[in-house]
């Protein structure tokens, strides 16, 4: 069973990627959500208006604002206090639970309200964690959502001649101003988030190849079993946190571009046996078939990234005893690299939207794979800095095979 981290891992996601729905409340959509995660718990979100708190939504409350009442102490804890997860000292009935936390919405230091968390159970170190990260990926959703809701706004007074032409132009330009800078700053939260979850995992897997590969002594049928599982979760993870950490770069226009002189081949390998455990794990077979041995001049990471993304992709999506075949050749000074499989395929009706953000494709044998919706986004941008295209051919249960060219890339 999957734990509160992971699962609120997934609750980010789906956070990132809700859509506006009509005639449904964004923020009862966003509290039914969390609790999901946060099961028998009371939740709550506050907005600050006039130096004091405004319910703005709530799920499982039956108490008004006036009966929370917030002294001003915590008023002023949650707009001053430096700690990330308040915690209020009340009693029983004080707050409709024994145990209540409190994480402010903020933007950078700008605190515009609080989500409230409460609990009969003792609320544990894991679940406050991923209570605080939700919250901060929430904060930039609220002030999307209400920055979208002022868009409706202008534009219906611009079709019914409110404001005079002159004073809407100037109040788009604004307001489209502070929306760049909400999108900076989401961006920024999130390449610095992404930079230090990936620091630990980074030790956990190089620990658990370690501990894999017998080091320390020999390891019993259970422990090597578990060992594998922290292993491909690892992956799993690193892989969705690299992928948050490189759409942010590539939006932000800083991404460094590196290109030196590698072994085509020797590159290849490396990225096959990183993904080993995942692919092993599914009893599949990789097939990696070298036309061409030669140097190409590429930026080591990134080439690597390509790759790993296309490469995770194909394990994900086959089934289990399946094909996953590499092929690399040369055409001219052009470098063509193949990545072909046996698995679920793709419609037609999703190749043309594939390489967009958030796009995840309905099938049976995906519903219960965890994805971004950014890894064959951020591939194509990154084969396109290498002066090269992406192609794909597929069709549903009759496998995949995306094809890429870099142009004058062999030496």
């Amino acid at each position: 069973m999957a734990g509160i981290i992971e699962k609120s891992l997934n609750l980010i996601d789906d956070i990132i990627n809700l859509a506006d729905v009509k005639d449904v409340n964004f923020y009862t959509m966003v509290l039914e959500m969390m609790s999901s995660i946060f099961v028998n718990s009371s939740l709550g979100i506050f907005f600050l208006e006039n130096e004091s708190f405004i319910l703005k939504s709530a799920l499982n409350i039956n108490k008004t604002i006036d009966e929370y009442n917030f002294q001003k102490t915590y008023i002023d804890k949650l707009i001053n206090s430096s700690e990330q997860i308040i915690e209020l000292q009340t009693k029983k009935d004080a707050l409709l639970y024994k145990n209540t936390v409190l994480v402010r919405l903020k933007i950078r230091e700008s605190v515009f309200g609080f989500c409230l968390l409460s609990s009969d159970s003792e609320i544990d170190i894991k679940t406050k964690k991923a209570f605080l990260t939700s919250v901060n990926i929430l904060s930039y959703k609220i002030k999307d959502y209400e920055l979208n809701e002022v868009f409706k706004i202008q534009l219906k007074a611009l079709q019914d001649a409110i404001i005079e032409k002159d004073n809407a132009v100037e109040t788009v330009k604004k307001q489209h101003k502070k929306l760049q800078e909400m999108d900076k700053a989401k961006n920024l939260f999130l390449a610095n988030i992404s930079h230090e979850l990936r620091t630990p995992l980074n030790a956990i897997i190089g620990f658990s190849q370690a501990l894999d590969s017998k080091i320390f002594g020999e390891l019993n049928e259970k422990q090597a079993e578990y060992i594998k599982d922290i292993q491909i979760s690892s992956l799993h993870l690193l892989g969705m946190i690299n992928e948050i950490l490189d759409i942010s770069k590539l939006e932000a226009h800083a991404i460094n571009f590196s290109p030196i002189e590698l072994e085509s081949k020797r590159t290849i390998e490396e990225v096959i046996n990183i993904l080993e455990p995942l692919y092993k794990n599914k009893n599949i077979k990789v097939e990696f078939i070298s036309n061409y041995d030669g140097i190409i001049k590429a930026d080591y990471q990134k080439f690597q990234q390509i790759l790993y993304n296309l490469l995770s992709n194909a394990i994900k999506y086959t089934q289990e005893g399946g094909k996953i075949e590499i092929i690399s050749t040369t055409c001219d000074k052009d470098y063509i690299l193949k990545i072909k499989d046996n698995g679920i395929g793709i419609d037609k009706k999703y190749h043309n939207k594939i390489f967009k953000k958030f796009i995840h494709l309905n099938n049976i044998y995906t519903k219960n794979q965890s994805s971004t919706g950014l890894g064959l986004t951020i591939t194509k941008e990154l084969v396109k800095l290498h002066n090269g295209k992406i192609t794909l051919e597929s069709e549903l249960n009759k496998g995949t095979t995306f094809i890429m060219e870099f142009k004058k890339m062999v030496l």
